[in-house]
């Protein structure tokens, strides 16, 4: 069977099972009080990105139900939906609300939550139906984010405009007194192609004809920021919290200051790092978020800085497609180049600020640690066959698990993502690997002698592997090691590729989490 009657009979088949098995919204409305409740809609709108006409998108608006109004907030001018600020501890219950003309699902990207607040596609509400999700803040202060997961259509409803952040804190945060209100800033980074009417473009069922497009991913030719084109910002000579997003379908963005001076790096996905780490540049690939501190305590007024997107090796990120033999020709991709500033701060007025980043940010439990006990790393496989992106040999199936995807709540497990082998087509790329209910800790990676070598070592000193995490870059040639506690709720979760064109055409799995048996 080819690649698009494949697609077709799992979509039917997807389609009836949640018509007719899967309960409704009411069925997980169950339980104590909520201290904040949200109403969050998707809907068809227009905003004015570029001048001229406004572009038509998707979007999320919400609105507070219960709880402080400072839980949500607005982005003026933008696509983005409504920020998003929980607390650790707080029991939550959002009423989602699909207006859009095909069904749709929101997924709480990096928190760990019951399967059935996880967002996977089997819970799908269809055109005009809802979805209720209730949960409890179990993460630790962080920044994650939320996103639509209908498989098949995740990476054109995200690049529609369907995204947003959402903030986690606690009390271990709030006692650094890190910068905060104004001086707290958002950087979501995606790109975007427009036509000539500034309506979204999206190339990657036109890249399938051409025998590329989702095999490589979606990568734009314009540059938004907090779902806008960017802008500069002014600022005082004070210190600065910045908060980044890689909200692309597929671009992995190097980032650097261009003065030279080192990021400084307090967080990444799962929040704060034990210690503030320097870096040269700051590596991100789709799904994963860092924070960094900003001092412009030195520069004079009228200053400028600017936060740039640096070049990058295309290999690790592009599908050639070529024939063998005499006569055939071979087809290449060229990632639209956006090097350049992602963001510029002016310094425009002197202020006062006693502000000290702390030798030690956290301390990590002894999930961080592995046992003795552990079992033998899980080794899981990246391949391309069959025109789809492959997790160990498999493509999705709605409630598919194998064996070695069933774990127990509570328990520790080493997975190894092995992207060091060669596919059946000797295709290998680049894959942001996210897991859903939980973030693990990057153990190591290890490169296959002489794979990929130039191209990482271009990368390798941006990776954000430090602190907790949920998305991992796996380049071309590695093998990457990560330890993971399970979530305590049981149910059905997923893994998968970052890649929003690679997850669409399969690169994703269910594992399963059951209940740990009574002693």
């Amino acid at each position: 069977m080819n690649r698009r009657g494949f697609l077709g009979v799992v979509g039917a088949g997807a389609a009836g099972v949640l018509a007719g098995c899967w309960p409704d919204a009411r069925a997980f409305q169950a339980g104590d009080a909520p201290d904040v409740e949200l109403a969050l809609t998707a809907r068809s709108g227009l905003c004015p990105l570029l001048p001229g006409a406004q572009t038509p998108v998707w979007q999320y608006s919400g609105r507070v139900l219960k709880g402080p109004r400072e839980v949500l907030s607005t982005w003026p001018g933008s696509y983005l939906g409504p920020v998003l600020r929980l607390n650790k501890g707080q029991r939550v219950r959002v009423h989602f609300t699909n207006a859009l003309a095909e069904p749709s699902i929101v997924h709480w990207h990096g928190l760990d939550v019951p399967d059935t607040a996880d967002g996977h596609p089997r819970f799908m509400a269809q055109p005009g139906g809802q979805y209720t999700y209730d949960f409890t803040v179990e993460n630790r202060a962080g920044s994650y984010w939320y996103h639509p997961h209908h498989h098949h259509r995740t990476g054109v409803q995200v690049y529609q405009g369907l995204a947003g952040l959402l903030l986690i804190s606690d009390a271990e945060e709030q006692r650094l007194n890190l910068p905060a209100g104004a001086r707290e800033l958002f950087c979501v980074l995606q790109d975007r192609t427009f036509d000539a009417g500034n309506r979204l473009v999206y190339h990657a069922d036109m890249g399938m004809a051409m025998g590329m497009g989702e095999m490589s991913g979606f990568f734009g030719t314009r540059l938004l920021v907090n779902g806008a084109l960017p802008k500069t910002t002014d600022v005082a000579t004070v210190p600065y919290r910045i908060r980044l997003l890689n909200g692309s379908n597929a671009r992995v963005y190097k980032l650097a200051w261009s003065d030279g001076v080192p990021v400084t790096l307090i967080a990444t996905d799962g929040g704060l790092l034990e210690r503030p780490l320097t870096k040269p540049y700051l590596v991100l690939a789709p799904g994963e978020r860092a924070e960094i501190i900003a001092d412009f305590r030195r520069m004079p007024l009228g200053a400028t800085r600017e936060l740039r997107s640096e070049p990058i090796p295309s290999g690790p990120f592009l599908m050639n497609m070529g024939g063998r033999g005499r006569g055939r020709g071979r087809m290449t991709q060229a990632i639209p180049d956006l090097t350049g500033a992602v963001a510029t701060f002016r310094v425009t007025a002197a202020e006062h600020s006693d502000f000290e980043l702390p030798d030690r940010l956290t301390t990590f439990t002894s999930d961080w640690q592995t046992d003795a006990a552990m079992p033998p790393a899980r080794v899981v496989g990246v391949d391309f066959m069959r025109m789809s992106w492959l997790l160990d040999g498999r493509v999705f199936g709605m409630t598919d698990v194998a064996a070695e995807e069933t774990v127990v709540a509570g328990t520790k497990a080493v997975w190894e993502f092995d992207n060091s082998g060669a596919s059946s087509m000797g295709m290998r790329l680049a894959h942001p690997l996210h897991l859903h209910g939980r973030q693990f800790r990057v153990l190591d990676r290890v490169r296959a002698p002489g794979v990929g070598a130039a191209d990482n070592d271009r990368l390798r000193d941006g990776f954000t592997d430090e602190g907790w995490k949920d998305t991992v870059l796996v380049m071309p040639g590695e093998r990457v090691r990560v330890l993971i506690r399970f979530s305590h709720h049981p149910g059905l979760y997923l893994y998968h590729c970052h890649n929003l064109e690679h997850e669409d055409m399969g690169m994703m799995r269910n594992y399963r989490i059951i209940p740990r048996p009574p002693i």
